[in-house]
C-alpha cells in the first residue's frame, strides 16, 4: 500500500522567486518515500510525476490511496463511487494498481503522505532551492530520497531501507511500455494564428488564422497539428499567466515567398526592432534572401541568436544575408567574431622616384661597360 499527494514550496527558479509543486509517493509500512518537483498540479503533471516514480523505482504499488484531487476525480457519487477523469482511468488500467480514495474532507485518512509532504519540504526544500533546470534538480531528488533511508524506523527499530525492501517485494511488474501522458484538444486559432490554452498563447502558422487546429498536450510540450494530423509546430508548455510562445519559422517560411507583403503581415510588428529596421532597408531580393535565412536559423535556434548575428554583421555597413549567415555560424560553432587586424596608421616611407628616360640609361650603362671590357 502506498499514498500520494502534492505539496508546494518556494523556489528560485530561472532567476525568479516562485512557488512550485512537488509530488510525494510514500509507503506507510517502511516510512520510505519518493518525490519529484513539478511546475503545476494539472492532469499531465500528476500522471507524469507518478509515471516517473514508478519507472525509477522499477515497479508499481499494488494499491495507492488518493484524496479526491481534480486530476483524478471528476465527480464524487453516493456510496463511495467516483467518476474518474478519462486520462487517469486509462493510466490506472495501464499500470494495474488498485485505487483507494479518502472520504470527502477527510485528508487524515492519508495522514502518512501528508506528514511526508511536510518532512520533504522542511528537510530538502527549505530554504528555497535555487535551480535553473528542473530535470537536474529531480535527479538530485532521487538521491535525497534514497539517502534518507539510512534512518532507523521510529517504531520498528529497523533501517527504513530494510523495510522498504519488503515493500518492493509486493510491487506489480512494470508494463512493457511507458504510458504516454498526453491528451488532445481541438481549438480555434485567432486572426493572428495564435491558439489560446490555459491563459497562455501559442503560435501556429498564418495559414491557420481563424481555423480549427488540434493540440497535443503533455506536461512539457504543446504540439499544434492540423485537423488531418500534420504537425505545424511544437512549443515548450508555459506555466505562467498570459505568456506567449512564438515560433517564427512557419510564418517566415511562408512570407519569404512574397517578401513585398512582409510589412503588411499580422506578425511584422512582433519582430525584434533590429530585424524590422533591417528589412526596411532591404531591396526585394535582399529581403527574400534574409527571410529565407531567418527561417532557416529559427528552425533549430532561438530568435536571440538571430538578433545577435544581425547586430554584429551590421556594425560596419548594411549586411547581406550571406554576411549574417557567416556571423551566425561563427556564433553557433563557438568561434565568436574574429578579431579585426590592427593595420599601421601610416604607410611606410618610399624612395623618391625620378621620372624620365634617363633612368633607363643608368640601367643599361653597366651592361655596355661589360661588353667593352
Amino acid at each position: 500500500m502506498a499514498q500520494i499527494d502534492f505539496g508546494e514550496a518556494p523556489f528560485y527558479y530561472q532567476n525568479t522567486y516562485t512557488t512550485l509543486s512537488y509530488l510525494v509517493l510514500s509507503f506507510p509500512y517502511s516510512n520510505a518515500f519518493w518525490f519529484q518537483v513539478l511546475e503545476a498540479q494539472n492532469k499531465e503533471a500528476f500522471l507524469e510525476g507518478m509515471k516517473r516514480i514508478f519507472h525509477h523505482m522499477g515497479g508499481v504499488p499494488k494499491a495507492i490511496r488518493f484524496d479526491n484531487l481534480s486530476p483524478a476525480v471528476k465527480k464524487i457519487r453516493p456510496h463511495g463511487k467516483r467518476d474518474l477523469t478519462e486520462e487517469f482511468e486509462r493510466f490506472t488500467a495501464h499500470y494495474g494498481f488498485q485505487l483507494e480514495f479518502c472520504n470527502p474532507a477527510r485528508g487524515n485518512e492519508k495522514g502518512h503522505v501528508e506528514a511526508m509532504v511536510k518532512y520533504v519540504r522542511n528537510n530538502f526544500l527549505l530554504p528555497e532551492v535555487h535551480t535553473h533546470n528542473l530535470k537536474s534538480l529531480n535527479q538530485d531528488c532521487w538521491l535525497l530520497a534514497e539517502n534518507d533511508r539510512g534512518r532507523i524506523h521510529y517504531q520498528k527499530q529497523l533501517p527504513i531501507s530494510e523495510l522498504y525492501s519488503a515493500d518492493k517485494e509486493a510491487f506489480l511488474l512494470l508494463p512493457e511500455k511507458e504510458f504516454d501522458c498526453i491528451r488532445y484538444e481541438e481549438v480555434k486559432a485567432d486572426k493572428y494564428g495564435y491558439v489560446h490554452f490555459d491563459t497562455n498563447l501559442y503560435s501556429s502558422s498564418p495559414r491557420f488564422a481563424l481555423e480549427k487546429v488540434l493540440l497535443k498536450i503533455s506536461y512539457e510540450y504543446i504540439t499544434v497539428f492540423s485537423l488531418d494530423y500534420k504537425e505545424i509546430v511544437q512549443h515548450h508548455r508555459l506555466y505562467g499567466y498570459k505568456e506567449k510562445s512564438m515560433d517564427w519559422q512557419p510564418y517566415l517560411s511562408l512570407v519569404s515567398k512574397r517578401p513585398t507583403a512582409l510589412k503588411y503581415t499580422s506578425f511584422y510588428d512582433q519582430l525584434p526592432d533590429a530585424w524590422q529596421s533591417y528589412f526596411s532597408q532591404c531591396t526585394v531580393e535582399e529581403k527574400k534572401d534574409s527571410l529565407q535565412l531567418l527561417s532557416t536559423i529559427l528552425k533549430d535556434n532561438h530568435m536571440e541568436i538571430a538578433v545577435q548575428a544581425l547586430l554584429q554583421a551590421s556594425e560596419n555597413s548594411h549586411p547581406s544575408a550571406e554576411s549574417i549567415k557567416q556571423i551566425f555560424y561563427q556564433l553557433v560553432n563557438g568561434r565568436g567574431v574574429r578579431v579585426i587586424a590592427n593595420l599601421p596608421q601610416h604607410t611606410p616611407s618610399m624612395p623618391t622616384i625620378t621620372r624620365g628616360l634617363g633612368q633607363y640609361d643608368k640601367l643599361f650603362k653597366p651592361m655596355e661597360d661589360e661588353d667593352h671590357a
